[in-house]
């Protein structure tokens, strides 16, 4: 369901759906390794969902990921009031969750480029 620029992204991916109780599988995590003897877009790593009844939800948790990465700025911790930067899902400080709610609803998979949602 969705091609990373990066194994760092994918994985911060799989994590942030693993938050909301979405299964996932991470494909080419070793594939990098291949690039120059297999097409770059092959080399990707991927994150697909298990139950594709978690679709809904999924994008939902990948907006939110793409909105986070591109966030600059700082963000105000309401647990314990320090700032973090933007594209942190918790502060820096005390690990609370300082990204937007996700909520819930419905999965698949298939290829693009980095940070497509199939």
């Amino acid at each position: 369901m969705y091609s990373a620029s990066d194994l760092v992204d994918a994985r911060l991916l799989a994590d942030s759906l693993a938050d909301v109780k979405i299964r996932t599988h991470l494909f080419n995590a070793s594939a990098v390794g291949a690039m120059g003897d297999l097409p770059f877009g092959e080399t990707w790593p991927e994150v697909w969902i298990a139950d594709e009844r978690d679709l809904a939800r999924a994008r939902a948790v990948v907006a939110a990921h793409a909105a986070r990465r591109s966030a600059s700025g700082s963000v105000q911790c309401g647990a314990c009031g320090e700032d973090s930067p933007s594209n942190f899902g918790c502060c820096w400080n005390c690990g609370a969750d300082v990204a937007p709610d996700i909520a819930p609803e419905d999965g698949h998979r298939a290829a693009g480029a980095p940070g497509d949602l199939h």
